[in-house]
C-alpha cells in the first residue's frame, strides 16, 4: 500500500494538512457562510477568547503541528496577544505559571507547544500548576485526524506521535481541569469556551489540542456569543444557613480568636472580601506560607500578625497561634511544606491529620466545604462537616452575620490577642560583621533593610522564593499584595528562575513596573539557567539571586540536619553536592546571556550590590554579530517585526551569593534539637 509520507507535496498538503472545508450543506453551510462574513476562524476565535480572560503573552515554542496557530500571533489577527519564545518547554510552562499567579484572579498564563516532544516536556510543570491552583492554558498542536487514521490503517507513525492513541490528550486529562481536542470547527467554539471557563472558574490549568490545519476553518464568531466569566458554583442555601449558624455560635464564644488565611482566597479573587471580614472580626490575621502576600503586609487597617509555617515561623507567631482558643482557617491548603512537614515537626503520634494544632478549636473553610473540629464543636456530636459550602458565599454571609451583631462586632473582640512584637522580626545589617561571609540570616537582613525598605508599597518588588531553604528562610520578609510567590506544594526546584519572566510580563501588561526578584539555590538555578536568555531578549530588568553555596541544603536538612551543627562531626552526604556551580564564572555567565553579573561573598560586598540595584537599572546589552547592525551583512535573514514587541529598556541582573555552605536559616535550626 502506498504510504502517505511518500505522496507528492501538494497531495500530502491536501490529504493531511486540510484547510477550509468545502461542500457544506444545510445548516452547516449557513453557519459557515455566517462565519465567513465575519472572517472568524478557529484561530481568531481562540485568540480573542484568550485575550478576554486575561492572557496577553503566549509562551510559545513552535513546532510543525502548532506553528500555523503560533504564526497568527505575529499577524493582524492576534487579538493583542504577544508571542514570547522561551528556550524550552519547562521554563515556558514555569513562565506561564508565574504569569497566572502575578495578579491572582486577573491574569491567566498561556503556553503553546507541538505534539509529543514539546508538550510532554511541560507535563510536570503543568501538574504543578494543577496542584497549586494556577490558571494556565496549554495550547498543543496535534497531528490531523487523517494522520491518526493513517497510523491506524497504514501503520505510519508520524513524527512526535507516541503510538497513535491520542497520547497527549490522555496524559493531560490527568493533570488539568479540562482537556479538549479541536478537530471539528462546528463545535470548536463550544469546546474552547468550556475549557477556558473551567480555567477561570476552578483556577486550574486546561489543555486545548488543535489538530493541524484546523486553525484555518471558519467557525461561529465570538461576537455572537456571551463573554466568558467564571461559572457560578452551586450553593445550597439551607446548608449555608446551617453551617453559618454553627460557626457563629463558635465565634460568639471565642475569647482568643485568630484568623488564618490561605491561597485559595487569592486564587478565587476574594482578597477584598476577606480583608473586609478580617476587619469586622477584629481578630489578628495570620497567613500560611502558601498564602503569604494574600493581602498586602503594608496595610494598617487589618491586624496582620505574621506568617505561620509550623516551627519555621517566628516564635511570636507560633505563640499567637498556640495561644488561640479558636482558629478560623479560610482557604488554607494543608500540605507538608506549607506547615514545614507535619510528620517531622508538629506531628504527634495518634493525632488526626490536618492543621497541626490538635488541641485548638478550628473552623476550616476550603475547597467547597466547612469543618468545625471536635474541640470547637458547639454540639455533643463532635466534628461537624458540610461538603457543599463555597468559600465566596461563606465569607460574604459570615461578614453580614458579624455586622448584624449588637455593635457590629463579636462580643469578645476587644480582648482578642495581639501579636507581641513585629511580624517581620529581622535583625538589622549591623548585627553581622561586614567582612564576614554571607549567611542566610545576613542575606535576608540586607535584602529587607538595605533594599526592600527603600520602596513604598506601590513599587515594592515582587519576590519569587524557590523550593527549599529559600522559601522557608524568607517567610517573614515584608511584601505587598501578590508580592511573594513560592511553589509550596509541588516543590519543583528551579521554578523561580523560570517563572520570574512571566511574573514581570504579567505585571507590565497591567501597567505595573515594579521589579521582580528571584531567589534560589544554585542547584535549583541550574535547572532553569537558560531562562536568562529570554529575560535579556525581552528587556526585563529582573534580579536573579543565586545562593551559590555548592550544596542542596534542603536535601541535607531532610537527610540529617546534624551536618549543620558545629562540632557534630556529621559529614554532608555526597548526593547533596552541587559541584558544577563552583566552576561557573558567574559574571561571564550573566554576560553570555545578555545580562549583568555580580559575585559576592561578604556582607559588605552584598550591601554594595544592593546599593547599586537601588540607584540604577542596568542598560540594555547591545546586540552584536554580523546581523545585528542597521546594515545587515551577507547571509543575514530578514524578519518582519513581531507584533507587540517593545524596544528593550534594560536587562537582568544576576547576583551569585557565596553564602556559608553548612549554615541554616535561624528559623530552621529547631530541627537540630529534634534529631
Amino acid at each position: 500500500m502506498l504510504k502517505s509520507n511518500l505522496l507528492p507535496p501538494r497531495l500530502f498538503e491536501r490529504e493531511f494538512r486540510a484547510g477550509r472545508p468545502t461542500g457544506n450543506t444545510g445548516r452547516a453551510r449557513l453557519q459557515a457562510a455566517a462565519a465567513s462574513a465575519t472572517g472568524e476562524t478557529v484561530a481568531t476565535y481562540l485568540n480573542k477568547r484568550l485575550a478576554e480572560i486575561g492572557c496577553k503573552h503566549v509562551f510559545a515554542i513552535p513546532g510543525d503541528y502548532i506553528a500555523p496557530w503560533v504564526e497568527t500571533l505575529d499577524g493582524p489577527d492576534n487579538a493583542g496577544l504577544v508571542r514570547v519564545h522561551p528556550n524550552n518547554e519547562m521554563v515556558a510552562a514555569y513562565a506561564a505559571d508565574g504569569y497566572g499567579r502575578a495578579a491572582n484572579g486577573s491574569t491567566v498564563g498561556c503556553m503553546a507547544f507541538t505534539y509529543g516532544v514539546g508538550a510532554m516536556n511541560a507535563l510536570q510543570a503543568v501538574a504543578g500548576a494543577h496542584v497549586e491552583y494556577v490558571p494556565v492554558v496549554l495550547v498543543n498542536g496535534s497531528p490531523s485526524p487523517a494522520q491518526f487514521n493513517s497510523q491506524r490503517d497504514q501503520g505510519v507513525l508520524w513524527h512526535h506521535m507516541f503510538d497513535g492513541s491520542y497520547t497527549d490528550l490522555r496524559l493531560f486529562r490527568e493533570v488539568t481541569a479540562m482537556a479538549v481536542r479541536l478537530d471539528n470547527p462546528a463545535y470548536a467554539p463550544d469546546l474552547i469556551d468550556a475549557a477556558l471557563t473551567a480555567c477561570i472558574t476552578q483556577s486550574r490549568p486546561v489543555y486545548i489540542e488543535i489538530a493541524v490545519g484546523m486553525e484555518n476553518y471558519d467557525c461561529q464568531p465570538v461576537a455572537s456569543r456571551p463573554r466568558l466569566k467564571p461559572a457560578p458554583l452551586p450553593q445550597s442555601a439551607s446548608s449555608l444557613d446551617e453551617a453559618l449558624g454553627m460557626v457563629m455560635q463558635v465565634l460568639v464564644g471565642a475569647k482568643r480568636l485568630v484568623v488564618l488565611g490561605g491561597v485559595e482566597i487569592a486564587r478565587a479573587g476574594l482578597q477584598d472580601a476577606f480583608a473586609t471580614l478580617v476587619q469586622k472580626l477584629g481578630a489578628p490575621y495570620v497567613s500560611d506560607l502558601l498564602g503569604k502576600s494574600l493581602l498586602s503586609e503594608y496595610r494598617d487597617d487589618i491586624n496582620f500578625s505574621g506568617v505561620y509555617n509550623g516551627r519555621n515561623s517566628q516564635q511570636n507567631v507560633q505563640d499567637l497561634m498556640r495561644g488561640a482558643d479558636i482558629i478560623l482557617a479560610l482557604g488554607v491548603h494543608e500540605t507538608d511544606f506549607n506547615f514545614s512537614g507535619v510528620a517531622s515537626t508538629d506531628y504527634a503520634p495518634g493525632s488526626a491529620p490536618g492543621l497541626p494544632l490538635p488541641l485548638v478549636g478550628q473552623i476550616e473553610a476550603r475547597l467547597g466545604a466547612v469543618l468545625i473540629n471536635s474541640t470547637a464543636s458547639p454540639t455533643l456530636e463532635g466534628e461537624l462537616y458540610w461538603g457543599d459550602i463555597q468559600l465566596g458565599p461563606f465569607i460574604a454571609a459570615l461578614t453580614q452575620a458579624v455586622a448584624a451583631l449588637p455593635g457590629g462586632a463579636l462580643p469578645n473582640a476587644a480582648g482578642f490577642p495581639r501579636l507581641v512584637g513585629s511580624p517581620w522580626d529581622i535583625p538589622p545589617p549591623s548585627s553581622f560583621a561586614p567582612e564576614a561571609q554571607i549567611t542566610w540570616d545576613s542575606f535576608k537582613s540586607a535584602l529587607q533593610h538595605d533594599y526592600l525598605d527603600s520602596f513604598d508599597e506601590s513599587q515594592a518588588p515582587a519576590l519569587l522564593a524557590d523550593t527549599g531553604a529559600t522559601f522557608y528562610s524568607l517567610n517573614n520578609l515584608k511584601v505587598p499584595r501578590n508580592g511573594y510567590i513560592a511553589q509550596l506544594s509541588w516543590g519543583a526546584i528551579g521554578y523561580s528562575p523560570g517563572a520570574i519572566g512571566g511574573v514581570q510580563l504579567a505585571l507590565r501588561a497591567r501597567g505595573d513596573n515594579r521589579r521582580v526578584i528571584s531567589i534560589s539555590g544554585d542547584g535549583a538555578f541550574a535547572e532553569s539557567v537558560n531562562a536568562l536568555g529570554t529575560l535579556a531578549e525581552l528587556g526585563l530588568d529582573c534580579v536573579v539571586f543565586v545562593m551559590a553555596n555548592g550544596v542542596f541544603a534542603i536535601e541535607q536538612f531532610l537527610i540529617n540536619p546534624q551536618a549543620f551543627a558545629p562540632g557534630s562531626g556529621v559529614q554532608f552526604s555526597a548526593l547533596t553536592q552541587v559541584a558544577q556551580t563552583s566552576l561557573w564564572n558567574w559574571r561571564a555567565l550573566a554576560a553570555g546571556f545578555g545580562g549583568v553579573g555580580y559575585e559576592v561573598t561578604t556582607n559588605a560586598e552584598l550591601q554594595q550590590v544592593l546599593a547599586e540595584l537601588r540607584e540604577r537599572r542596568p542598560d540594555p546589552v547591545p546586540a552584536h554579530g554580523p546581523c545585528s547592525g542597521s546594515a545587515a551583512g551577507p547571509g543575514c535573514c530578514d524578519f518582519a517585526p513581531a507584533a507587540g514587541v517593545q524596544p528593550r529598556r534594560s536587562t537582568f541582573t544576576l547576583v551569585a551569593v557565596r553564602n556559608v555552605c553548612n549554615d541554616l536559616p535561624s528559623n530552621m535550626r529547631w530541627k537540630l534539637q529534634q534529631s
